[in-house]
């Protein structure tokens, strides 16, 4: 490999991890705002309904960082590893394993938009089947974490397949 395309190739790296750091920042960043509009409502109403989007909130926030921070500690010393592997002779092999890991994690997004898709009918089958203040609360907070999710995978999964394609671009040269 050249040295202009070891250059490419580490800014490629330390873009996508940038850019999932950022993601995961703005997860838990969301989830602080969310949980407290969620405790506002409550607050303010004590209705039912508040109380069902308040726990449903809560939960799906407390995954949602538990998930960011796990990713952030999982990816921690993964750019400069990357990098430092693609600027020695373990270019080759360092780049087909990024490539092969990244492919695995496309390969699970569909599986996130249908997790999305239950839950989204098990929202709308609750707000449809009951009249309990309670069961819209929950619905509602299940309505807001498939649209989180939607939103993040959408983003996320276009910066994966970039990324892919990069990686394969150098299999090539």
């Amino acid at each position: 490999m050249s040295e202009t395309m070891i250059d490419v190739a580490q800014l490629a790296v330390r873009n996508y991890f940038a850019g999932e750091r950022n993601e995961m920042l703005a997860i838990l960043a969301v989830s602080v705002v969310l949980a407290l509009s969620a405790f506002a409502l409550y607050y303010s109403s004590g209705s039912g309904l508040a109380k069902g989007f308040l726990i449903t909130t809560l939960v799906c926030a407390g995954l949602m960082s538990a998930t960011a921070l796990s990713l952030m500690v999982r990816d921690g010393n993964a750019p400069t590893n990357l990098t430092v592997a693609i600027g020695s002779e373990q270019a080759p092999q360092a780049i087909a394993s990024e490539r092969d890991r990244v492919a695995v994690v496309i390969s699970k997004y569909k599986y996130y938009r249908y997790g999305a898709g239950v839950l989204g009918a098990i929202a709308l089958a609750g707000l449809l089947l009951s009249s309990r203040g309670w069961v819209h609360g929950v619905a509602a907070g299940l309505l807001l974490l498939v649209v989180a999710q939607v939103l993040i995978d959408h983003f996320s999964e276009r910066r994966a397949h970039l990324y892919h394609e990069q990686l394969s671009a150098w299999k090539s040269s």
